[in-house]
């Protein structure tokens, strides 16, 4: 009987273990608009931790300062990317990071976290609206570089490109909030109670498959 016991030792001594998967952890990456507060809602819907990593005023070049801090350390299992507002911001040059190099710090962020293990989801830049944009900053450098409305466009569309080349999902705010004016609050920037829960909503329904993929 010893001798049994003594076998029976041996062989699950020798068995393979297994460590336990971490639960999921999903880092929301971005800047006011982030910090407003959706991450708390969609740590709601997807019964998940959400890391709130927003930080008001940030560009993409402002986020990467911070990124290995605020992202990588956290271990993500999903980040979500949404900057652009203040990397248009074309009336304060020093602010404003230009749309090409708006792409390239895209890219960067993607391969940190992929790097890290980290699936990633990028959204659009939201609808803005310019008549209440304009009461605090300049319309001629805008004029210049074609009008408002193509500026904006042509941060969403290098977000689009991005997402596209590599195959990352996309929220696109600036169609679906589009559609619901509601979410945007009177400054023409920052989203209203729903529009923090609308943003959470559809952010979710990216995240979901990448989730399930994740568990």
């Amino acid at each position: 009987m010893a001798r049994l016991f003594l076998s029976l030792a041996a062989i699950i001594l020798t068995l393979p273990t297994f460590a336990a998967e971490p639960p999921p952890r999903i880092v929301c990456f971005g800047d006011s608009i982030t910090k407003a507060g959706y991450p708390k809602l969609l740590a709601e819907i997807l019964k998940v931790e959400v890391i709130n990593a927003g930080v008001g005023g940030n560009t993409t070049t402002a986020g990467l300062k911070r990124m290995q801090k605020d992202v990588i350390a956290a271990k993500p299992t999903i980040v979500v990317l949404f900057f652009g507002t203040n990397d248009s911001r074309l009336a304060e040059p020093e602010v404003a990071v230009p749309v090409a190099q708006y792409e390239k710090n895209l890219i960067t962020m993607i391969d940190a976290c992929e790097k890290a293990g980290a699936k990633v989801v990028i959204c659009t830049m939201p609808p803005i609206n310019a008549e209440a944009y304009f009461k605090r900053h300049k319309k001629p450098p805008f004029d210049a570089a074609g009008g408002f409305e193509t500026v904006c466009d042509q941060y969403r569309a290098a977000s689009r490109k991005v997402a596209e080349a590599k195959k990352t999902p996309l929220v696109d705010l600036a169609t679906l909030l589009s559609k619901t004016p509601e979410w945007l609050a009177p400054d023409g920037v920052h989203p209203t109670a729903e529009g923090t829960k609308l943003i959470a909503q559809h952010v979710a329904g990216a995240v979901t498959p990448l989730l399930t993929k994740a568990k």
